[in-house]
C-alpha cells in the first residue's frame, strides 16, 4: 500500500508506506500464428506468390527460383484473408528447412490450394509429399477442406496438361489447371473463392 492508503483527519499527508512483496513470476514462451481463411501451400516455386499478387493487392516477391518466400505473405480477397505459406520440402515435419515453422501458420487456415508445378515430372509425388508432411506434423490438416491447382499451366500445351491432371487422378484427386497470366483460369480461382466466402455465413 502506498501513503495514500494511510491518510486521515489527522494526518492528511502520510509519508507511510508498505513495504512491497515478491509477486508471481512466469517464464513465457509465445508462439505467433496466423489466421487465415484460406492458406497456399506447396513445395518452393509453384507459383503460391504470383497468384496471392494477382488476385489480391499482395506485393509478395516474386522469381524463379525456390525459397523465393522466406515469411508467409497475407492478402485480402474481399472478406477472405489469404495467407501464402513458404514453400515446403520433404523432412520438414521434423525440423528440415525452415518446416516446422511455416506448417505451424497453415494449423490457423481454414481452407488449403494445394499447388502442384505442370513443369513436375511427377506431379502425383509432388502432391504426396506435402501430404506426408502435414499429416506427419498434425493428422488433423489432412481433414481440411483441400483445392489441388495444377499451376503454371500456360508453360505445357494442352496434351501435356491432359497427362499431368491424368496422374493426379489416378492416386483419387482431381486438380485445376491454371495460370496467372490466364484471366479464365484466374476467374475460376475466383469462382471458388466466392464459394468460400458464401460458406462463411
Amino acid at each position: 500500500k502506498g501513503n495514500f492508503k494511510f491518510r486521515s483527519s489527522i494526518n492528511t499527508s502520510p509519508t507511510e508506506f508498505q513495504e512491497g512483496l515478491p509477486g508471481e513470476e512466469y517464464e513465457l514462451r509465445l508462439e505467433l500464428k496466423l489466421i487465415a481463411d484460406v492458406g497456399f501451400i506447396g513445395l518452393p516455386n509453384v507459383g503460391k506468390s504470383s497468384l496471392l499478387n494477382r488476385i489480391t493487392n499482395a506485393k509478395s516477391k516474386v522469381a524463379n527460383y525456390p525459397f523465393t518466400t522466406l515469411n508467409p505473405n497475407l492478402g485480402v480477397y474481399y472478406e477472405l484473408i489469404l495467407a501464402d505459406i513458404p514453400g515446403l520440402i520433404e523432412g520438414a515435419s521434423s525440423g528440415k528447412g525452415l518446416g516446422v515453422k511455416f506448417l505451424r501458420h497453415i494449423e490457423r487456415t481454414k481452407t488449403l490450394f494445394h499447388f502442384i508445378s505442370a513443369e513436375s515430372p511427377d506431379p502425383e509425388k509432388d502432391y504426396q509429399i506435402i501430404r506426408n508432411e502435414l499429416g506427419a506434423y498434425n493428422k488433423e490438416l489432412l481433414g481440411k477442406l483441400e483445392y489441388i491447382f495444377l499451376s503454371k499451366a500456360d508453360l505445357l500445351d494442352k496434351n501435356e496438361i491432359d497427362k499431368k491432371l491424368k496422374k493426379i487422378k489416378a492416386i483419387g484427386k482431381e486438380a485445376i489447371p491454371i495460370s496467372v497470366i490466364d484471366d479464365e483460369s484466374i476467374s475460376h480461382v475466383e469462382e471458388i473463392l466466392r464459394k468460400i466466402i458464401k460458406q462463411k455465413y
